[in-house]
């Protein structure tokens, strides 16, 4: 896509707090990014405006923190800003030019294989879409975008993330799915965020309560076959959801995926996980986004297939839309900590106090997830570890298992929740734990992954 010109230039280190206005005309941007420390209020006063598909309600506020993101317009708008901004501004675009208009037209048509699909005129359940592409190119805006779309059109569609690099409400290191039938969070933070960490607290957006399973791993292509395993039992839980939920079935899965190039020493392994991914939640829309060779790839790949419910596999290139800011990694790890730290003292309308208690060294079983072993399909155990000061700053997650199970329905369990280790008092045998809530059943074993990585301090 072209951008016909700029109306404004970036505008760095913005931490003004005179309240600014702008005016956006049909199919333009207002682009903007909030580093994790700062806050930057916005509200429309005239017109129309959302972000990524969740419009935005006339004359409210909406503060964010930690967040690159964008408001389009369809019809043109006028909007207030104030306070922090590192960058902001106005990309003037054209209807051929808008990733907006394209993302909507592709909405229609989904929504027609929906009402065919509620309706009786089609066999099959509805579309299961999956979004493929390499790193930053706006694979999670685009899922989030089409998510908003289906809500607004009164479908509940099933939301998966394959990503373990960047958690889908609840923390990252998981693979996790969740029903959407109400609007996101606007504020959410992040890029390509969603809709925030299910908290206990109150929230003007329902919660979303998701299925999480957990990897342990920043990549999916770090540990193969772990990964393989836990996003099949993910797909088993999928599946049964929508073959016995009436308004999630029409709806169909929209899955956002980890980043692949499909080239190098890494894409053969990229490549099986994309296809492993397709079989399991049989796939019949990949939406291939910013990348034309990834495109022909799959194409070839998936040339004349058809998936477990006889459906052809079809292959759509996506152009990679202007402005896509690249995720480096100190940003990645700022919205980690900032998703950990949300998870238990809630964000910056919805406040929390995460109780903090001691635990015997008796009381806990923590294994650590298996080290990789290439493509093996051996099965390999957990290793049962003892508490020590090494696990101080650590977030593992509590799984829905007990700790006399076998080691594989430990690892394949579901998740409870989160604990962060805040002390490993050695000599006392003691361990400080901050939970979101009180009273942690000592049943439940912890697992030890190598992502999420230590939170520097979030005690301290």
């Amino acid at each position: 896509m072209s951008i016909p010109g700029l109306g404004q230039l970036p505008i760095k280190a913005n931490t003004s707090t005179v309240r600014q206005t702008t005016t956006l005309y049909p199919y333009w941007e207002w682009r903007f990014e909030v580093s994790h420390s700062d806050s930057l209020s916005v509200r429309i006063t005239s017109g129309i405006a959302d972000r990524d598909g969740t419009e935005l309600a006339l004359n409210k506020w909406y503060r964010f923190t930690g967040t690159r993101s964008k408001i389009s317009t369809a019809r043109g708008c006028t909007l207030e800003f104030e306070g922090a901004c590192d960058r902001q501004r106005v990309v003037e675009l054209t209807p051929e030019s808008s990733a907006s208009n394209l993302y909507m037209n592709l909405h229609f048509l989904l929504d027609r294989l929906r009402h065919e699909a509620r309706n009786g005129r089609s066999l099959a359940t509805g579309p299961r879409l999956m979004v493929v592409g390499p790193d930053s190119v706006g694979k999670s805006t685009l899922a989030r975008t089409l998510t908003a779309y289906a809500v607004k059109a009164g479908f509940q569609p099933i939301v998966v993330n394959t990503s373990p690099r960047e958690g889908m409400l609840p923390l990252p290191g998981t693979l996790t799915a969740a029903t959407f039938a109400t609007m996101m969070n606007i504020e959410s933070e992040g890029t390509g965020a969603w809709a925030g960490t299910p908290t206990s607290g109150p929230a003007e957006v329902q919660p979303k309560l998701p299925l999480v399973f957990f990897y342990g791993h920043e990549h999916a292509t770090d540990d193969l076959q772990l990964y393989k395993d836990v996003a099949s039992r993910l797909a088993g839980a999928v599946t049964s959801r929508m073959s016995e939920d009436k308004d999630a079935k029409p709806a169909g899965l929209i899955i956002d995926t980890p980043g692949v190039s499909l080239e190098g020493d890494a894409g053969s392994k990229e490549l099986d996980l994309v296809q492993h991914i397709v079989e399991e939640f049989s796939v019949n829309m990949l939406l291939v986004l910013g990348s034309q060779s990834v495109e022909d790839t799959l194409k070839k790949k998936f040339h004349g297939e058809k998936t477990s419910l006889g459906d052809v596999i079809n292959v759509v290139g996506l152009e990679k839309p202007d402005g896509v800011v690249t995720n480096d990694p100190a940003w990645l790890l700022a919205c980690q900590h900032a998703a950990i730290k949300e998870y238990f003292y809630g964000d910056s309308k919805t406040s929390l106090s995460a109780p903090k208690q001691m635990v015997d060294f008796d009381a806990v079983t923590i294994f650590r997830v298996p080290e990789p072993t290439g493509t093996s399909n051996e099965y390999r155990t957990l290793e049962r570890i003892e508490p020590s000061p090494a696990l101080t700053h650590w977030t593992m997650p509590v799984m829905d298992a007990k700790m006399n199970e076998s080691h594989e329905a430990i690892r394949t369990a579901t998740v409870h929740g989160f604990v962060y280790i805040a002390d490993v008092n050695k000599d006392r045998r003691k361990i400080s734990v901050l939970g979101p809530a009180s009273g942690r059943d000592p049943q439940k074993p912890l697992l030890l992954g190598s992502w999420p990585e230590q939170y520097i301090n979030l005690v301290g």
